[in-house]
């Protein structure tokens, strides 16, 4: 039967019916991400102080002060045209957003002006950052002294134009390759990051921190529950166990256990028996429920996390310090360069150990185990009949999943310096389980995104919510908003997050093209072998 045929006689609905479509929406995705991800940017850039004294604690003239205040010179006009060029950008999304929403308009129309208007703003950044930190000839942010230094904002208000810009500008062949486009944007953005805020450490340190390891679980256990379809709420063990690893022979506990002649980089070698060692307990794990399948095997992964950390407090086989962890772990070097406290080489090596695991899994995905993992979900009896080896491909899924943990609970280790029981409960294994399905199960991609996300939300504006309500109350007059405590509504924040997206998006924010197919054409529109062919 003809595919737009078939794709009329379930219901009149407007589906996905085929790879093409499917391949759009995801390319939709991704142009929408560099647009949202470009539109916070320069929220935040006109909202925050672009110049401050070395002393001032990030106290300054931002770009809606100096709107707020009468003109002076060429350099007022020059903010006026970014403000202009933004909100001509915040209309253009929310003007797409409704179309697409009421299905009325024609969404992304003025595609090139709005790209002009992104290349007008950047313009206009640069000049005015030019005028000021270097020629100093322009009042327009106060009177600053020759150390005057550019805050993130100036950065931050630059990145967002460009990629407006991107995005608006070159349309069309983001949608020819979505998942490159999307790959290089993230790359070059996220190796500029550490430049961006280097007057901020304290987001560094986030990034180096809970994003970049969120990210890392997000992708591992996209291979157990996304690819091979095996629920596993006990993720955060492997996560203990690579950290535990390490910590142990990163420190004086066993003395210079490592220390290899010739080789001055230990670290590095414990990083991949941490690796190790976290995949032959995903392994362990894997054994013993091979012919447990959904809710059973939930269980089980559940008692496995819950086992772990207790007996870590335990102070298991008297390596694992007790309630106290830990301590002393010693920081990586590489290239003569000590890492110590400084979160900037942290955030590169896990930049680089990420790109690595992407390129790795994406591989995978593609090769002969991924689409035997693809088999294992859909039916295992049916794949078992096919000549797949569901053992191996089951424990080979465990292992994978659980080495990606244990690279990032190697890396968390060292960064801290200590570990600890505490560390590694149950609300980090339903963490890693909502970033995967809130960026979409089975893809790599939706994977990363949404550990970035909810690292974002959980662990950088849930807890500065206090000092900026505080700031905006003081500023606006309500007062009431800086009495709130947001520390206590955490998880409320989290689970509205959860449950709008399921609502809106219940395939996730990037979802892979089979299992968009799989929920919104029901499998019948198209064979998913097919679809995956054409990936």
């Amino acid at each position: 039967m003809p595919e737009h045929v078939s794709g009329r006689l379930a219901g009149d609905v407007d589906l996905p019916t085929t790879a093409t479509e499917t391949r759009a929406q995801e390319s939709s995705s991704v142009f929408w991400l560099l647009v949202i991800g470009g539109l916070m940017m320069l929220v935040g850039g006109w909202l925050l102080p672009w110049f401050v004294e070395p002393t001032a604690n990030g106290i300054g003239a931002s770009p809606m002060d100096v709107v707020a205040s009468p003109p002076r010179g060429v350099g007022s006009l020059l903010v006026y045209l970014m403000g202009l060029s933004m909100l001509g950008l915040l209309a253009g999304a929310a003007y797409d957003a409704v179309s697409l929403r009421l299905r009325r308009g024609q969404p992304h129309r003025w595609a090139r002006q709005r790209a002009v208007l992104a290349a007008v703003g950047m313009v206009c950044t640069v000049t005015v950052w030019y005028l000021i930190a270097k020629r100093r000839e322009e009042p327009l942010f106060g009177e600053l002294s020759p150390l005057a230094l550019t805050d993130n904002a100036v950065w931050l208000t630059l990145t967002g134009f460009a990629l407006c810009c991107l995005a608006y500008g070159f349309r069309r062949p983001i949608a020819a390759r979505s998942g490159l486009t999307l790959a290089a944007v993230a790359l070059v953005v996220g190796a500029l990051v550490p430049l961006i805020f280097r007057q901020s450490i304290e987001f560094i340190s986030w990034a180096a921190g809970a994003a970049a390891i969120y990210t890392l679980l997000a992708l591992g256990l996209n291979v157990v529950v996304g690819f091979a379809g095996l629920l596993d709420l006990g993720y955060a063990a492997f996560f203990a166990i690579g950290a535990y690893t390490c910590g142990s022979l990163a420190s004086s506990r066993h003395g210079d256990v490592l220390h290899i002649p010739f080789w001055p980089y230990p670290f590095w070698i414990i990083l991949f028996l941490g690796a190790a060692v976290a995949a032959l307990f995903g392994a362990l794990l894997g054994a013993p429920t091979l012919r447990l399948r959904g809710d059973y095997l939930a269980i089980v992964t559940l008692g496995f996390g819950e086992i772990i950390p207790d007996a870590a407090n335990n102070n298991a086989f008297g390596q694992t310090g007790g309630p106290n962890g830990i301590t002393g772990i010693h920081h990586p070097s590489l290239f003569g360069h000590d890492f110590g406290i400084d979160p900037r080489p942290y955030y590169y090596a896990l930049l680089v150990l990420i790109a690595l695991i992407i390129v790795v899994l994406r591989n995978l995905e593609r090769s002969r185990i991924g689409r035997a993992w693809v088999a294992v979900r859909e039916d295992e009896v049916a794949a078992s009949a096919t000549g797949i080896n569901t053992v191996s491909t089951k424990l080979l899924a465990f292992a994978i999943g659980a080495a990606v943990s244990g690279f990032a609970g190697a890396f968390y280790g060292a960064e801290l310096g200590i570990v600890s029981p505490d560390d590694f409960q149950f609300a980090v294994s339903v963490t890693a389980l909502s970033t995967v399905v809130l960026g979409g199960i089975g893809s790599i991609t939706g994977a990363a995104v949404g550990g970035l996300l909810i690292s974002f939300i959980i662990f950088w504006i849930l807890p500065h919510a206090q000092e900026w309500s505080m700031t905006f109350g003081n500023t606006t007059g309500f007062t009431a908003l800086s009495s709130v405590d947001y520390s206590k509504y955490v998880y409320v924040a989290y689970g509205v997050i959860l449950v709008s997206i399921m609502l809106l998006r219940p395939a996730g924010l990037i979802p892979s093209r089979a299992r968009k197919v799989e929920l919104q054409a029901g499998g019948e529109s198209e064979p998913l072998a097919a679809v995956r062919g054409r990936a």
